[in-house]
């Protein structure tokens, strides 16, 4: 076993040196909790400690401000320069979050910005090395993540052929089912509590419970809520709230959606694809001989059962590696 602590991430090697499991997102959660990904270290030193390999724990805020956000794409010198100050202020939220989707880090210098990109590519470059790669993450407990407990995702079969996964999910949820049936109600209440604090959040933030005047990203996650909602709710609730978008009258969707909804279940690509996943975009692939996979574990799962879930994601990658 070796440990070697690098600038902005640690790396722990074992066994299989031919399997990367690494956590771009488990840093610092400055300005806000939830930006880091909760317990996704966790849940990876286990899947390590279960299948050997080289651990990489990303250990920098993934805030563009304070840190590097290994998930996304290198900036320019005069586009990281350019929106330092965009960032610093605060203030743009539509323009942050654009950049926010592309782009791993700001820089208040040229100094700076070769400090962050030289993290950046070592990062990257101790996974890329290995034949097998798991990057682990956390999902949150959001309606626009249901029936998925845990999802894991292909890269649009960039990393692996989705036929191929479906088919071992499949087996893993029916191994599990028991298991899914026994945590579903407190799941579905982590759910109800994070969708009341996101409202709690937003009215804090911006003053008042007004859809028009909510950020591109605000209600971008409504809207993918929003269609989880159609499906499980009763229609006068739906009718309702399209006809009045109070913060009442959403919560009650969710209440009303969570005691329709089917017992959650491990999912392939449910909540994510890996579209904005411009880091791995970047620095794996295309890829040649390498398995390349993504598992989001809810924070439910990865903070009260990180042992089960280490143990799903160990039962699913398992028959790839």
């Amino acid at each position: 076993m070796e440990f070697i602590f690098r600038r902005g991430f640690l790396v722990y090697k074992d066994s299989n040196k031919n399997l990367a499991i690494a956590c771009p997102h488990s840093g610092p959660a400055l300005e806000n909790a939830t930006s880091r990904d909760d317990n996704s270290e966790t849940v990876a030193s286990i899947c390590w400690k279960l299948m050997g390999g080289n651990l990489i724990i990303g250990n920098m805020p993934r805030k563009r401000l304070y840190g590097v956000d290994f998930n996304r794409d290198i900036p320019s010198f005069s586009m990281a320069k350019e929106h330092f100050n965009v960032f610093k202020s605060g203030k743009d939220y539509n323009k942050i979050y654009e950049y926010r989707k592309k782009y791993a880090f700001v820089a208040m210098d040229e100094n700076d910005y070769e400090s962050r990109l030289k993290i950046y590519q070592s990062f990257w470059g101790e996974i890329g090395g290995c034949k097998n790669i798991l990057l682990v993450h956390r999902a949150f407990n959001r309606m626009k993540a249901y029936p998925s407990i845990i999802d894991f995702v292909t890269f649009k079969e960039k990393g692996i052929k989705k036929k191929v996964i479906d088919k071992i999910v499949t087996k893993v949820n029916k191994k599990y089912k028991l298991f899914f049936e026994k945590i579903e109600h407190p799941y579905k209440d982590f759910i109800l509590f994070e969708s009341q604090r996101f409202v709690a959040n937003i009215i804090e933030n911006y003053g008042s419970f007004n859809f028009n005047k909510f950020s591109e990203e605000v209600k971008g996650s409504f809207r993918k809520d929003l269609e989880k909602i159609r499906r499980y709710t009763s229609p006068y609730l739906v009718k309702r709230l399209e006809e009045n978008f109070t913060h009442h009258n959403y919560l009650e969707c969710v209440k009303n959606a969570l005691s329709n909804a089917p017992h959650p279940i491990a999912t392939v690509e449910n909540v994510f694809d890996g579209s904005l996943a411009l880091g791995p975009e970047r620095k794996l692939f295309p890829v040649k001989k390498k398995t390349i996979i993504e598992a989001e574990g809810s924070y439910f799962m990865n903070f009260w059962y990180p042992q089960k879930t280490a143990e799903i994601i160990r039962d699913v990658v398992g028959k790839l590696f």
